[in-house]
């Protein structure tokens, strides 16, 4: 998998992650660790661009999580603690959006995950960069 960062302007600045190919056990951490520094350089508002991501592990679902809790100022769970992590996902569920965080245009194998694991309705997913960066701040 490939990671691809870039800066944009809405109402505020938005760090765009771009992920290549994969996500899944063999990468995951990439992620989790580039969003750990990017928030440590500054970034509050992140949009994750999925458009060339080609299929999703359980692992990359825990990816995108740990990314919305650092753009939260949150700690991740930790990602041996296994089930755990997922039932830390249920929780964000039942409190709503994530305003830091976002998703933008899912292929259909990995919107069907999004789907199926409810994390729709943790992370905002749009289908057009423009209606993305307008949407946060």
């Amino acid at each position: 998998m490939e990671i691809v960062v870039r800066e944009a302007e809405g109402k505020v600045p938005v760090t765009i992650m771009g992920l290549t190919g994969a996500l899944d056990a063999s990468n995951y951490l990439d992620v989790i660790a580039r969003a750990e520094e990017l928030y440590s350089a500054g970034t509050r508002y992140l949009l994750l661009d999925l458009s060339d991501l080609t299929s999703m592990a359980s692992s990359g679902l825990m990816a995108l999580h740990s990314a919305a809790m650092i753009m939260r100022g949150m700690e991740p769970p930790d990602p041996e603690y296994g089930w755990g992590a997922f039932r830390a996902v249920e929780r964000d569920r039942q409190s709503g959006f994530n305003e830091y965080c976002k998703l933008l245009n899912p292929q259909p194998v990995v919107d069907r995950t999004l789907e199926m694991t409810g994390f729709k309705s943790v992370l905002e997913v749009h289908t057009d960069l423009d209606t993305a960066l307008a949407s946060f701040g």
